[in-house]
């Protein structure tokens, strides 16, 4: 029987970690220039509204993996001179979700630090897949355009003077432009172009993002409070979030690598009773079950 160790993990892991996840900001690149070319062809007549609508809806599914690998600092090396560039691109990134940087970046690393437990800021996605997709993570979703709620956040993680005001100018900047785009009399492209596929979009990467990865959300432990879920053409479809137990247990490892880390370390995690599943989660009991049997 193989032994586990963390320090082998490691080793595994840091082979896969780049001093550039250059792959991370070519996305960056992508979901900016296809969002920028369909409306422009929608707005210019060139191809219907409903279409570009649908292109938007997957490009902005898509564009959070930037938002979480800059708020890791995995695009470029921390110990770069360089390392701006990680915050800065997770920013451009967050701003067509209605993402606040820094009190994202906080709430996400507590979600890493008190996983699954009743103090995990992720922890409203508990419950059945029913409740969480078509009524938690909408309303957590609306929250995001609360001025108030946004307010508390920043209290609440206790961000510095200077991170709170950049937030607050963020909010205000994204106000302004909609209310721009609404005075030029664009109320309707606006909503169909972007409101609604941010929606979707968002919400779909959350329920694969959050629910699919962690529930039961209440089992923790390295090698336990979250999972792989393994099935064809999952890894490009999820970004890899098909395998975010490897993020949890190493978080700087980019997302375009987790599968080889997980092959290579599966013997590890299967004698640890990892939860390794198909496309769906097993159901609770069975989960809580497995990974207390060893």
């Amino acid at each position: 029987m193989v032994k586990t160790t963390i320090r082998q993990e490691i080793e595994v892991a840091k082979r896969y970690t780049p001093i550039v996840a250059v792959p991370t900001l070519m996305l960056l690149v992508g979901v900016y220039s296809g969002f920028a070319l369909a409306t422009g062809l929608a707005l210019g007549g060139y191809i219907p509204l409903w279409s570009a609508a649908i292109i938007n809806c997957v490009i902005l599914y898509g564009t959070y993996t930037v938002v979480h690998e800059g708020v890791h600092d995995n695009i470029v090396s921390r110990k770069s001179a360089f390392s701006w560039i990680n915050m800065t691109a997770a920013f451009l990134a967050a701003m067509p979700l209605w993402l606040l940087i820094y009190p994202h970046r906080s709430s996400h690393i507590e979600h890493h630090q008190k996983c699954n437990t009743d103090q995990d800021p992720d922890i409203y996605a508990r419950g059945s897949f029913g409740m969480v997709t078509f009524w938690k993570i909408p309303l957590a979703i609306l929250g995001q355009f609360n001025p108030v709620e946004q307010y508390r956040l920043c209290v609440k993680h206790n961000l510095p003077r200077w991170q709170r005001y950049f937030s607050y100018a963020s909010f205000a900047m994204l106000l302004a432009l909609v209310a721009v785009i609404v005075a030029m009399g664009y109320a309707y492209e606006l909503l169909i172009l972007w409101f609604i596929p941010f929606f979707v979009g968002y919400a779909v990467m959350l329920v694969l993002f959050t629910w699919v990865p962690h529930h039961p959300h209440s089992i923790t432990g390295r090698y336990h409070d979250t999972r792989c879920s393994l099935w064809r053409g999952g890894n490009l479809l999820t970004q890899g979030q098909n395998y975010h137990l490897i993020h949890h247990m190493m978080p700087w490892v980019p997302w375009y690598n987790y599968e080889s880390v997980f092959n290579e370390i599966r013997p590890l995690l299967e004698q640890e009773h990892a939860l390794i599943d198909g496309f769906l989660p097993r159901p609770a009991d069975a989960a809580i079950a497995y990974t207390t049997s060893r």
